[in-house]
């Protein structure tokens, strides 16, 4: 029996797509009724969309699967009519996990195929909600990004550790932009949000209605659920808003990270109390340093309850300015990951709207994202994980 099973949805005469797919030796089933596909889906592997007979479209096929808890994780290739980047980004986001524009090439089309059933295989193997540590609501798992301190790759280290524990885990991972300001994780993604946060703001159903808040969130090509901010400046949520839309994500999403961003604020100290696990990113410099060091203190002072945060190194300098054992005496904490510099992935990563994780997951920072992903599902990671363990006495905080 062929190991993958697929489903065509097509007209009668797509021999086109169909005899790539069975001289490849896989099963296929083929179908021009798209209720007819939707019922035969759930016994297939990957769903292959290349024709829908009218009043429905593609796209509507798309959606009506993403909707159907049984098919919402089940591989989706959707065939478009020819490379329109607006026609493929409009396919991402109802549903489908990879597009291939016609003519379509034969060895392009196995390679796909061959991709999301991987991918798909390799989800149902994972323990579905992965969640090894102890966390405050069975089940589910909020993880907040924050540094005191702007500029130092807080949004780089969300959007490349949500990429991370998505792909580890088969439940859907959301990331949420709740940094305030202009927002930048669509930019890290480059993704076109048809709906934002502002939107999702003035629909005070879907602000407390699971179902209807999923609806405010765009897929990513990694399956990846994003809540953007908006593309104007915007501030901090309030407290009681924050709590109610993370309260309503964690409902409709097991897995949220947030980009807390760089303001501590009210809604801010609000998500360091609900999170299960905090994300504290520092660069190695004095005054990203003080900026966390502050912080905790006002913390402290105000009885703002948070987790024992994950202090993550970025270096963003080409050169060592001070070692991970300079800023975990700074701080009174270990360093949990360290995210080396690497002028080329980033850059790349930048201009392509690309993270990292999936230009360069075997780059010396894709590894360690991979790394802080593993750190916070609680797996085992090795020791030496922060790196150089010498040490120097600065006394940073005196200049001494």
């Amino acid at each position: 029996m062929p190991d993958t099973r697929v489903l065509l949805l097509s007209n009668e005469a797509a021999d086109a797509i169909a005899g790539p797919l069975e001289r490849a030796g896989r099963s296929v089933t083929r179908t021009a009724n798209a209720s007819e596909a939707i019922a035969l889906a759930p016994d297939h592997d990957v769903i292959v969309i290349d024709e829908v007979a009218p009043p429905r479209t593609v796209i509507d096929v798309c959606r009506e699967i993403r909707t159907n808890p049984r098919l919402a994780e089940l591989p989706i290739l959707a065939i478009s009519s020819g490379d329109d980047v607006e026609e493929r980004i409009r396919l991402l986001e109802a549903g489908a996990d990879d597009v291939v524009a016609r003519p379509v090439d034969e060895r392009e089309l196995d390679a796909r195929i061959e991709a999301l059933d991987l991918r798909y295989r390799r989800a149902k193997e994972l323990t579905p909600s992965a969640v090894m540590t102890p966390t405050r609501r069975a089940g589910r798992r909020l993880v907040v990004v924050f540094s005191p301190k702007g500029g130092v790759g807080t949004t780089t280290v969300a959007v490349n550790l949500a990429l991370v524990l998505s792909a580890r885990q088969s439940d859907p991972v959301a990331l949420l932009d709740l940094a305030g300001g202009v927002g930048q994780v669509d930019a890290h993604l480059d993704l076109r949000p048809r709906s934002t946060l502002v939107d999702l703001l003035r629909d005070g159903h879907a602000l407390e209605d699971p179902g209807a808040f999923t609806s405010y969130l765009t897929r990513h090509a990694s399956g990846l659920r994003v809540l953007a901010a908006s593309s104007t400046p915007l501030s901090i949520l309030p407290p009681d808003v924050t709590s109610r839309l993370v309260d309503t994500a964690l409902s409709a999403v097991s897995t949220v990270v947030v980009d807390a961003g760089s303001r501590l604020e009210p809604g801010t100290e609000t998500l360091l109390t609900m999170a299960d696990d905090l994300v504290l990113v520092v660069t190695p410099e004095y005054a990203a340093l003080k900026a966390v060091r502050a912080t905790f203190e006002h913390l402290a002072a105000t009885n703002v309850g948070f987790p024992e945060p994950r202090v993550v190194l970025n270096e963003l300098f080409a050169h060592e300015m001070l070692t991970p054992s300079d800023i975990q005496e700074a701080l009174g904490r270990p360093v949990a990951v360290r995210v080396p510099y690497d002028m080329v992935a980033y850059q790349r990563a930048a201009n392509e709207g690309r993270p990292v994780f999936v230009t360069a997951p075997r780059s010396g920072p894709g590894q360690r994202f991979e790394l802080l992903g593993r750190v916070i599902l609680g797996e085992d990671v090795p020791e030496d994980a922060i790196g150089d363990p010498r040490r120097r006495r600065l006394g940073l905080f005196g200049r001494a």
